[in-house]
């Protein structure tokens, strides 16, 4: 009997023959709608793994190496990405080295001409990011190079691969910030012109852009939405339900208005009237558009694609003239429309926890990305701080200082003005206020922020300095009360509980606090004996 794999579809498995896979594993052009396991969005295009680029003494490894990146759950468009960066290092390779058949001969220089060759494509194809163009390419190099050690694969460079590629040819000091740090979110004046040319747009894509804007979700989850259960309503209140594809969370559920609710079921309503179930197998809520002639997306049962949201957007700022503050033709992103909801939700007053809930972030550090609170924002909330009071540090120690008198200050000829700090100052932008140190001035005032971190130690003999910083908050705590700042307290009275009490109680034991393991942080004896000895005992 011939053996057989599982393939999740839809939620529902269809078993897939082992030859079938096989022979598309033979190809050269792989298909990943016929791969069991591997991942691909209905939405987009991008189905192939193209190696018909890479040179043919080459192809089989890079076939295995995909295989196993495959194996990993690699996506189908990372695989092409993959194969497409291997394709242009074989073709440098083989053109460098024409009869190799291997990689023996690898070296770091040959990196060196490799990168300098992508360099020189990128600027003759007017990239924006040639850094990010160039480390796609050699983190994908040194994947297959790693990969080629772990088998012992007989075509592996005669070099280990930590001695051929080096932290220079990352180029990270290239690159101001990682795309993935970057808030490229949606002016509001952009946002209002929008709103007034709303109606222009193409029928199909008007309610994908109100629920981009609604909900902040990727496009991806947006055009995953099924008929039957994206809307759910109890009374008054309705909720938007769907997957999150990039972290795996299923039936992900978010607020909605009664208005975007509407839309919704307008949709809804619209789709079942025009396609019927045989035309719509997946019950998309955006189903491909059928009156387009041998349409593949119709006929495969696909979703609209995101490329056609998009470039109706484009086309509808230039139309109707869209302008960023700059006077610049806007150009829309689609994904600016989830940075834009999340600072949204933040500007006003939403916590990050909630905000990381409601973009289904994976970590906390995702959403901190986006905790861009607007100057204006800032502003108000700390005049609204203000009139009750504050506590500041007046020469080491803190005291309670009426609202009255710090609000004096608001409106005078020596107000802050961030942008005309002094350059030997640094102006770090606080949570609440700014800090103004000068690069010599050692801070008295931190919150021992090393606590956190995996990193840190504390042994007995740091026991009297930690009991004296106990006192310090327990003054601290008292000001509060005295200004009638449960804020203040709160905070003070965490750190003491959580942090400073517990450590105390360690130390007195002669325990050791330190959230790495020894084993982590230090030698073994037999490798600080090792160390400790002198060249040629």
């Amino acid at each position: 009997m011939e053996s057989t794999h599982l393939r999740l579809v839809d939620g529902a498995s269809a078993l897939v023959p082992t030859a079938q896979i096989e022979a598309e594993f033979a190809k050269d052009r792989w298909d990943a709608r016929n791969i069991p396991g591997l991942r691909y969005l209905p939405h987009g295009t991008a189905y192939y793994i193209d190696f018909l680029h890479i040179p043919d003494v080459f192809r089989p490894v890079v076939k295995d190496y995909i295989k196993c990146k495959l194996a990993a759950g690699r996506t189908a468009i990372t695989l092409h990405r993959c194969t497409y960066c291997l394709g242009n290092f074989f073709t440098f390779f083989s053109q460098r080295y024409p009869h190799a058949r291997t990689l023996q001969l690898l070296s770091t220089q040959d990196i060196d001409a490799f990168i300098t060759s992508l360099k020189a494509d990128a600027n003759a194809r007017g990239f924006k990011d040639t850094p990010q163009y160039i480390n796609h390419h050699v983190i994908f190099l040194e994947g297959l190079l790693s990969y080629l050690e772990h088998i012992q694969s007989p075509i592996k460079p005669n070099e280990p691969t930590a001695r051929i590629m080096w932290p220079y040819h990352y180029r990270r000091g290239d690159r101001p910030q990682s795309r993935s740090r970057q808030v490229k979110y949606i002016p509001q004046t952009v946002l209002t012109q929008l709103d007034a040319h709303l109606e222009h747009l193409a029928p199909t894509y008007i309610p994908i852009v109100i629920l981009l804007r609604a909900s902040g979700w990727r496009i991806s989850d947006v055009l995953y939405l099924k008929l039957d259960t994206c809307l759910e309503q109890d009374g008054e209140k309705f909720w938007l339900v769907g997957d999150i594809q990039k972290t795996q969370v299923l039936s992900h559920k978010i607020p909605l208005t009664k208005e975007v609710a509407a839309v919704i079921r307008a949709q809804i309503a619209w789709v079942k009237e025009q396609y019927t179930p045989e035309e719509n197998p997946k019950r998309w809520l955006f189903p491909a558009a059928k009156h387009i002639t041998n349409s593949q997306r119709f006929l495969l049962g696909n979703p609209l694609c995101a490329k056609g949201v998009e470039k109706a957007l484009q086309s509808l700022a230039k139309n109707y003239q869209i302008r960023d503050e700059q006077g610049e033709l806007f150009r829309f992103r689609l994904h600016a429309f989830r940075h834009t909801k999340a600072v949204e939700l933040i500007n006003n007053g939403m916590s990050l926890l909630m905000v990381q809930q409601w973009m289904a972030h994976a970590s906390p550090e995702m959403t901190l990305v986006y905790a861009k609170i607007l100057d204006e924002t800032m502003r108000t909330q700390w005049e609204k701080a203000v009139r009750h009071g504050i506590v500041q540090f007046t020469e080491g120690k803190p005291e309670y200082v009426p609202g009255k008198k710090v609000l004096t200050v608001l409106n005078e000829p020596q107000a802050f003005d961030p942008e005309r700090v002094r350059d030997y100052r640094t102006n770090l932008k606080l949570p609440l206020g700014n800090c103004l140190k000068t690069p010599k001035l050692i801070c008295k005032f931190t919150e021992l922020p090393c606590f956190h971190c995996p990193a840190y130690v504390l042994t007995p003999d740091d026991l009297p300095a930690l009991e004296t910083y106990e006192q310090q908050i327990l003054e601290r705590i008292e000001i509060g009360r005295q200004a009638n700042n449960a804020y203040w307290i709160e905070v003070n009275q965490k750190n003491l509980d959580a942090r400073v009490r517990p450590a105390i109680a360690m130390l007195k034991q002669g325990q050791t606090v330190a959230k790495s393991e020894k084993y982590e942080r230090e030698y073994t004896p037999e490798e600080w004996e090792q160390l400790r000895r002198k060249p040629g005992e």
